[in-house]
């Protein structure tokens, strides 16, 4: 690829772009179906076949939904790092978790698999025993994963953060990982999956401290590297972060998305309070002085925590982003920045993520190279988790496996092809539900609670463009009847065609 100068790029509001795009649709009923497992993929003939590989590092967030950054239209919230790295690299409006849900997400980031296929269950499902590595064989992720094809590159692996997959790093490619036990304060740490060992302060210092010290030390290695590092934040709990944090937004400033009222009254629910805030469901142990939220304690109070948390997340990334400029790393480091899911935060009156909704699927998706990606933003290609896998490979001169059912967006970031011939995404959630996401709409349906037969096909159906907080399902009205028919043969024959684990015993679905 031919060095090129950078180009300032205008920043586009997503409820703008979702009013004004209209390619996607009529695309879609045209458009080939590549949600099954791909023939083995060429990488264009533009990526690096000499001189010394890229580095190439994940940033993964937790729980964090494009709404709240600044470089996709968030004009309250303080993300100057995340802002910067998109202003630099390449944004991609239409950023998608495929299973918004932790531990599938994540599934689909390590296998570029639809979660149905790598690990079989849509919920945070692990294995008895040792939850916190995983299992120790590869009854799940039958196919290479994202680190072994690095490793197959020469590329030294390496997990910081949270891990949350149920299947053991070291058995998936990684070389050394370092994975919390716990979060945020009162945490500990397994180094290579060994014994767990205490850290003062919060988990996130001692992470970012690592990672800093491995890039350090590799700066002036032979071989590149692939680090896989993670952010908790924002996930929950949110008010146990550094002070200046949860006390950085008024509650009385800040915005709210147009649906979180329901006949004119604001989403509230008590006890998801105290769970995003305290994390009280999960963590028993850990109690607050103050048992109960106040009364006048209002989700504009809780949005201003998630917000602070977001802040924190940025400022963790402006870390990560000084010390590859401190160590001369920064202008041949590929980039990707994203997060597992979004968050709901009160939406349509509904709490935490697993939701076949804009606020729990829409997620961050920046690729970062100052060397050979141009600047860009791209508002018409649906770029999720799964294709992750396939566009770092295919832009580090890798070959990508047959097993791979995403696929490679390296034609887009290259500025060959605005979109490519499927420019959707599939989606999959804990509450049996799965959807089809295009860049201008969103098509769901329910499967039964056994995952052998689609219970209802006409569940979900939103025109983003006209409706971008999903308020009018036209699922069962018969509006846009062409359109609906599209999307639902294509979920159909994606259902049907999509392999689902077997071999192993797994909880398909939340219920």
């Amino acid at each position: 690829m031919e060095k090129s100068k950078k180009t300032k790029r205008s920043n586009i509001n997503r409820r703008d772009f979702v009013k004004s795009v209209g390619v996607g649709a009529t695309g879609i009923i045209m458009g080939g179906l590549l949600g099954s497992a791909n023939a083995e993929q060429t990488a264009i003939p533009n990526r690096p076949v000499s001189g010394k590989k890229p580095n190439v590092i994940i940033i993964f967030c937790d729980q964090l939904r494009s709404f709240a950054l600044g470089c996709y239209g968030n004009k309250f919230v303080k993300t100057p790092n995340i802002d910067r790295l998109a202003q630099n690299g390449f944004l991609f409006e239409q950023g998608i978790s495929n299973s918004p849900v932790c531990t599938p997400a994540r599934s689909n980031l390590m296998s570029g698999q639809y979660s149905r296929t790598c690990v079989g269950s849509r919920t945070n499902e692990m294995s008895s025993g040792d939850g916190l590595f995983g299992r120790n064989d590869r009854l799940k992720f039958k196919d290479p994963t994202i680190a072994e094809e690095f490793k197959k590159l020469g590329y030294k692996t390496a997990l910081i953060g949270k891990w949350h997959v149920d299947t053991r790093p070291s058995r998936l490619g990684f070389d050394e990982s370092l994975i919390p036990d716990s979060i945020f304060t009162k945490g500990s740490f397994s180094k290579n999956e060994g014994k767990t060992y205490p850290v003062p302060g919060f988990t996130t210092d001692h992470e970012i401290t690592k990672a800093k010290e491995f890039i350090s030390l590799n700066k002036d290695s032979e071989d590149p590297f692939f680090l896989y590092y993670n952010i908790i934040s924002p996930h929950m709990p949110i008010l146990d972060v550094p002070y200046r944090y949860s006390h950085m937004y008024n509650p009385k400033e800040v915005p709210l998305r147009e649906n979180v009222w329901k006949d004119g009254e604001l989403a509230r629910d008590e006890q998801w309070f105290h769970i995003y805030m305290w994390q009280t469901f999960y963590n028993k142990d850990y109690q607050p002085v103050t048992a109960k939220a106040s009364p006048d304690f209002t989700l504009r109070d809780l949005t201003a925590l998630y917000y602070g948390a977001v802040t924190w997340a940025d400022d963790t990334v402006g870390e990560i982003l000084k010390s590859l400029k401190d160590n001369g790393l920064e202008d041949n480091t590929l980039i990707v920045f994203s997060s597992d899911h979004g968050d709901m935060l009160g939406s349509h009156h509904v709490w935490n993520k697993e939701r076949l909704y804009e606020e729990a699927i829409c997620i961050p998706m920046i690729y970062s190279w100052p060397e050979e990606i141009r600047p860009g933003t791209n508002n018409s290609q649906v770029a999720s988790l799964i294709d992750v896998m396939p566009t770092l490979l295919d832009l580090c001169g890798g070959t990508i496996p047959g097993s791979v059912q995403g696929q490679s967006l390296a034609p887009v970031l290259s500025g060959q092809k605005e979109r490519l011939a499927q420019d959707f995404t599939f989606i999959e959630t804990p509450f049996c539900a799965m959807g089809i996401r295009t860049p201008t709409h969103m098509y769901g349906m329910l499967m039964n609670s056994e995952d052998t037969a689609i219970e209802d096909d006409r569940y979900q159906f939103y025109d983003l463009r006209a409706d971008p907080y999903e308020l009018n399902n036209l699922a069962k009205t018969g509006n846009s009847a062409t359109l609906a028919t599209g999307f639902r043969e294509k979920l159909v024959k994606w259902d049907k065609e999509t392999p689902r684990l077997k071999g192993v015993q797994y909880k398909p679905w939340a219920r």
